[in-house]
């Protein structure tokens, strides 16, 4: 790059986060006078530090010669106001591009290709545009198990690495079912066993909440790595997010990208999920792959698919891996939505009267093959050791232990003090019988019409499952949203439609 395109500027502190985005503010003529225009990508540095921002153009919040940086990226890379830095152009990677074309022409990149094009995502060097290319060919492209690997080690190998001593263990679930929290019931559970439990996640996609969402109700999720490293070292796990640590940070950017549409190839799925055990430092992995019509594996074919990609990329990566197929025909626990789904948590970790069996039940079973796969104990002997973990108190002790130590505002919160959302509409049945079928992608639909993930209060509560007899005007599930218009919108969307089949 010639010096004819660079500057120099002080920067100003914006007290504004965009929590994704990485955007530097320009003032117009300095914009003018290099070339500069909206969303193009450029380049700071700052000491030791080369960052790749994206573009925004301002005339009144920024002079010439100034550049505004918003809160998170001051914070996050320790920029302070009135520090001089320099500003510049950035290229993409001539051979990302070309990897990229190969790519989107169906034919096979080798490990250097696959990694020019992570490492140009992951240091936000593609658009969005680029990156949505790089995300569709994963829909019409069939990748091989070793190209699998190769992408979830570049995706990695981008990114921030931890490594922990010995025995470190994970448990994943695919998603696809509403409810289905069983992460914070285990992680506590686990880790007052004594085992390694590092968990980090990203935000829902196609769920109307996922685990990140649920332990920000209770807790903080943003940490370092180095706080991460002093986590696991107190509580024998941690609950924090894996884009703020900068873990395989290339998939933060292609979930961006897939979120507007609720999708996720399959293949990319296997990708994400052991790219971030991987960079996390896991040796010892569960994989739950719910299985069901509704689910987001329709079918135990796909199902086997999936789990001999995933034991394979495993493999490769020095994992021992253990997938579990679990039935799918309806939601795990009744509350779906972040909070609701905190709630159903705390209830089994509380063991109140309230506690939803099913969740319960799931999360002792899994919690049992963890147990299994890092050698402590066998069947019989394994759930009981996890089931005393949850009646004992030991887990739930653990849990406001991590609270604490994930500054957490309220270690003592009980189940029934979370606070709902401020509008709840009950929908009671039309006849008499019994539940025959639960729509689960309508129930996803319904929720996220509520406000979830974005509100973590919207959401329903679930109150017959399948089986259960129904009277007419029984109420069948109730809604939350802090705003009437996202309920009114909610039951119009449903509209000719069957969330439940009474029979």
């Amino acid at each position: 790059m010639s010096e004819t395109n660079i500057f120099h500027a002080k920067t100003k502190l914006i007290d504004i986060q965009d929590g994704e985005e990485l955007i530097v503010l320009i003032n117009e003529q300095n914009a003018w006078e290099h070339g500069i225009s909206p969303l193009d990508k450029v380049v700071l540095r700052y000491k030791d530090q080369e960052l790749v921002l994206n573009a925004n153009l301002t005339n009144k919040l920024v002079k010439p010669n100034e550049i505004g940086l918003y809160k998170d990226v001051s914070q996050k890379y320790k920029i302070p106001g009135d520090a001089t830095v320099s500003v510049h152009f950035t290229q993409t990677n001539g051979k990302a591009i070309e990897a990229l074309k190969k790519a989107i022409n169906g034919k096979k990149l080798n490990y250097k290709e696959t990694y020019s094009i992570m490492k140009d995502i992951a240091d936000n060097r593609f658009t969005d545009t680029l990156i949505t290319y790089y995300s569709a060919v994963g829909f019409f492209k069939k990748a091989s198990d070793h190209e699998l690997y190769e992408m979830a080690k570049a995706m990695a190998e981008t990114g921030e690495m931890l490594h922990f001593d010995g025995v470190v263990a994970d448990k994943h679930c695919m998603g696809g079912v509403p409810g289905n929290e069983t992460t914070m019931i285990m992680i506590p559970l686990l880790a007052s066993l004594g085992i390694k439990m590092p968990k980090t996640f990203s935000k829902a996609i196609t769920s109307p909440a996922a685990t990140g969402e649920c332990v920000n109700v209770l807790m903080d999720i943003s940490f370092s790595k180095k706080e991460i490293e002093n986590l696991v070292k107190t509580q024998n796990s941690c609950l924090v997010r894996g884009g703020g640590l900068s873990l395989a940070p290339a998939d933060e950017k292609l979930i961006k990208v897939a979120y507007p549409l609720s999708m996720q190839s399959y293949s990319r799925t296997v990708v994400s999920i052991m790219a971030k055990k991987y960079a996390m430092g896991i040796n010892h992995s569960l994989i739950d792959i719910p299985m069901g019509p509704t689910a987001k594996v329709p079918d135990m074919k796909t199902a086997k698919r999936l789990k001999k990609k995933y034991e394979y990329v495993g493999k490769k990566l020095g994992m021992k891996v253990h997938v579990e197929i679990t039935d799918a025909m309806q939601p795990i626990g009744a509350g779906i939505g972040a909070t609701l789904q905190v709630r159903e948590v705390l209830r089994v970790l509380q063991q109140h009267e309230l506690r939803p069996m099913d969740l319960q039940n799931k999360a002792v079973f899994l919690a049992s093959k963890i147990i299994e796969l890092v050698g402590m104990a066998k069947g019989k002997k394994a759930y009981e050791m996890a089931y005393q973990q949850l009646k004992s108190g030991k887990a739930w002790k653990k849990m406001q232990e991590i609270i604490k130590a994930q500054r957490g505002k309220n270690p003592n919160i009980k189940s029934e003090d979370l606070k709902l959302a401020k509008f709840k509409k009950e929908v009671k049945a039309e006849k008499a019988g019994t539940v025959k079928v639960i729509d689960m992608k309508l129930i996803n639909l319904t929720t996220r019409a509520l406000g979830a993930p974005i509100d973590d209060q919207g959401g329903l509560y679930l109150c017959k499952k399948l089986g259960d007899k129904v009277k007419k005007n029984d109420i069948i599930y109730v809604m939350y949203a802090n705003q009437e218009s996202k309920i009114d919108m909610a039951l119009e969307n449903l509209k000719g439609k069957k969330m439940y089949e009474i029979k």
